[in-house]
């Protein structure tokens, strides 16, 4: 706004404006560590189209990791062409920090290449970045990363819980009986449960069927998913899927 402001009134970019970010632009490659992190989140904090333009080039030069990390944050919800382009390669850095602070960036744009860049993601090496792929998918309720993300959890990745969770149907539901015995119990019933808690997942027929997957894991999660099922649907009561997972907790308590 103070941008906008002083060249409503110059009409153009004011040369203070320009002369600050050329300050922080010499405190992020001449100083210390330190100083060049703080330099780096004052420019990344700037909204203006300047400071995006500075930001992109300081990372075209390159920067020690923890100052690109700062920077590359100032990239989220840029809508400059360029500012993607930088991300995407970025979330194939060889430093997981990085890859990580850009996955998170570009989480925000609507370009036809942010989708592919975070599925791409789930198959990183480190697990905070697949995490954090993950978690931007299941925000932006991208469905198209269903079967990744199952397979991310076949593949015994936590990571994977709450984005299937989001954004999952019937047919992760069926994919993720079809995992029964392969994975950790505890995992698929935290999965599935967690399902079974949206009230836009169903119809019931396929509720009846993640009641009945669960039923057949052992272990405390699996009782308390029917068990948190069966509370969350006491006004209910003749519901199919919650009569089997009453069922289903009845019969693990005579086991």
């Amino acid at each position: 706004m103070r941008w906008l402001l002083l060249v409503l009134v110059t009409g153009g970019a004011p040369r203070a404006y320009a002369d600050e970010v050329d300050a922080l632009r010499r405190e992020i490659r001449n100083s210390n560590e330190g100083k060049a992190i703080e330099a780096a989140t004052k420019l990344a904090e700037d909204v203006t189209p300047g400071a995006c333009e500075a930001i992109l080039d300081e990372l075209a030069i390159g920067a020690p990791p923890k100052v690109s990390a700062a920077l590359l944050a100032g990239l989220s919800g840029r809508k400059e062409p360029r500012a993607t382009e930088v991300l995407v390669l970025y979330a194939r850095n060889r430093n997981p920090e990085l890859r990580k602070k850009a996955v998170v960036a570009i989480a925000e744009l609507t370009d036809p290449r942010v989708v592919p860049t975070l599925i791409g993601a789930l198959s990183d090496s480190v697990e905070e970045v697949r995490a954090a792929a993950a978690r931007a998918l299941a925000k932006r309720k991208e469905t198209s990363a269903e079967e990744p993300l199952v397979k991310l959890l076949a593949h015994r990745d936590a990571a994977a819980v709450d984005a299937i969770a989001a954004i999952g149907g019937p047919s992760s539901a069926r994919r993720l009986g079809e995992l029964v015995g392969q994975i950790p119990d505890s995992l698929l019933a935290a999965t599935l449960g967690e399902l079974l808690k949206r009230p836009d997942f169903g119809p019931d027929p396929i509720r009846l069927e993640v009641v009945k997957a669960i039923s057949k894991l052992a272990g405390a999660e699996a009782t308390a998913a029917l068990t948190e099922y069966v509370q969350a649907t006491e006004k209910e009561k003749t519901r199919p899927s919650r009569v089997e997972a009453k069922k289903a907790i009845e019969q693990r308590g005579t086991n």
